[in-house]
């Protein structure tokens, strides 16, 4: 009946349940000083969570109307998050409510988002009430695959599970990380493909984003011990890191580890390159932006904020001051990297930011890839002219037979190149397959991104 998020994106954030008579839209307009903005959003992230838990203690003990009723707090609190809308509909379907059912339908069709209600039994009670019926096809209309993507490259190695991706465009080799066997792979121009990084050298854990210094001729790598991977032992619990490649000769120029504070959990999900050499990584859990500064032999703590829970991808602009970075559960923020001020980003309530991974800057617009809703996507999101606001977003791919599993990708010219096949969902959290998922050659698919005529009006 109820769903939560990809566990793996997600801070170990307590609900508490709090009065929600007060509670504002996250969505709402965001006006006044970037503080103001940060807690009409953070409050209101905070009281959906409660209302919905709320909601579930009330489902499970057959209390359908106060259900219902908290359900409905959290969708209003927070009115892009796909979870609450489709309990919501669930809720309303089960009483046999079909208006209202149909209007949670209609709601996750105009986000793009939402799960095919076909085979779901929650819906049996109101499946042939035409309002329903009409609004259940807007739905599968809204989410249709979008196939405009094409197989770029792939390593027939089905166990790899892939995490990140990155290119080197002087010798137009790209490089697949491997979180599972702690290696990374360089895929050449002609398609064959060889170790670039062996397993484990030098340590390595887990690797999970990468970014290529063209200037400086070195591959960054965000590296993370988790017990997903091979040779994972108790020991490695809590190492997270980053290490620098020579780009020409594969060798290890650097590897520098965070201290270990065993009061807290870390994830280096990824890392991003200013144009002055600048490291910056993105820590899930603690919740951290760390930085390693060019020419530096440790990782400071840079930034961290309420609004941060699930820390993902980061975008920086090409002048190297402001950087964009997705938060998983609370939407994208930017960053000023001068005076570290973190500013929400606006939308319309057409557009839900949530759920994600991979975040790149284009031609003054923000390349998302989204795999926290469902179906899974590639988007576009158009920034206003002062870049604090999205003021459209547009559906680039959804192409489910191929990528199952998107997370992450890396820009080249006008391209789009990302993981479609991650393994998250295939084995559990200590490594062990999960029975009856497929594993699949690791795949690249290229995007071409071109130019946007909604962003440019």
């Amino acid at each position: 009946m109820f769903q939560t998020s990809r566990a793996r994106r997600l801070g170990g954030t307590v609900l508490v349940a709090v009065t929600l008579s007060q509670a504002p839209s996250a969505h709402a307009q965001l006006t006044g000083s970037p503080a103001r903005a940060t807690s009409a959003r953070a409050d209101s992230a905070q009281w959906a969570r409660a209302a919905y838990r709320l909601a579930v203690a009330a489902y499970g003990q057959h209390d359908l109307a106060t259900a219902r009723h908290e359900i409905l707090r959290a969708a209003d609190a927070w009115p892009t998050q796909q979870v609450y809308l489709e309990a919501a509909a669930r809720l309303a379907a089960i009483a046999g409510d079909t208006t209202d059912a149909a209007h949670w339908l209609d709601q996750l069709a105009q986000l793009g988002i939402g799960n095919d209600v076909a085979n779901d039994t929650s819906f049996r009670a109101v499946a042939g009430a035409p309002a329903f019926a009409a609004a259940a096809a807007r739905l599968r209309s809204a989410t249709a695959p979008l196939v405009q993507s094409r197989v770029r490259l792939t390593v027939a190695d089905s166990t790899l599970h892939p995490e990140g991706v990155a290119f080197d465009p002087r010798h137009e080799r790209w490089f697949i990380g491997s979180v599972r066997q702690r290696r990374i792979v360089a895929v050449e121009r002609n398609g064959s493909s060889d170790d670039f990084v062996p397993a484990r050298s030098g340590g390595l854990a887990g690797v999970f984003g990468m970014a290529v210094d063209s200037v400086r001729r070195t591959l960054w790598v965000a590296t993370t011990a988790l017990p997903r991977m091979e040779g994972f032992t108790p020991a490695d619990g809590a190492r997270v890191g980053v290490f620098a490649y020579d780009l020409e000769s594969g060798r290890l120029r650097r590897k520098v580890w965070l201290p270990r504070d065993s009061a807290t959990a870390h994830t280096f999900g990824d890392v991003a390159v200013v144009p002055n050499g600048d490291v910056y990584v993105s820590d899930s859990q603690a919740p951290w932006i760390f930085k390693l500064a060019a020419g530096a032999d440790s990782l400071e703590r840079f930034l961290t904020h309420p609004l941060f829970r699930s820390l993902q991808g980061m975008a920086i602009t090409p002048d190297g001051a402001t950087m964009y970075v997705a938060d998983y559960s609370h939407g994208i923020v930017q960053v000023s990297l001068g005076s570290r001020t973190v500013i929400p980003l606006g939308a319309s309530r057409g557009v839900t930011q949530l759920g994600v991974d991979g975040l790149y800057w284009h031609r003054g617009s923000l390349i998302a890839v989204q795999n926290g809703v469902a179906p899974a996507r590639v988007v576009r999101f158009c920034l206003d002219s002062s870049g604090r606001s999205i003021r459209g977003l547009e559906t680039l791919d959804r192409n489910p037979s191929v990528a199952d599993e998107p997370t992450l990708g890396a820009i080249a010219g006008d391209s789009l190149f990302y993981v479609a096949t991650g393994a998250w969902e295939k084995y559990d959290d200590t490594g062990k397959r999960i029975a009856g998922t497929r594993l699949r050659p690791a795949t690249v698919l290229a995007l071409s991104l071109g130019a946007s005529p909604s962003c440019t009006m």
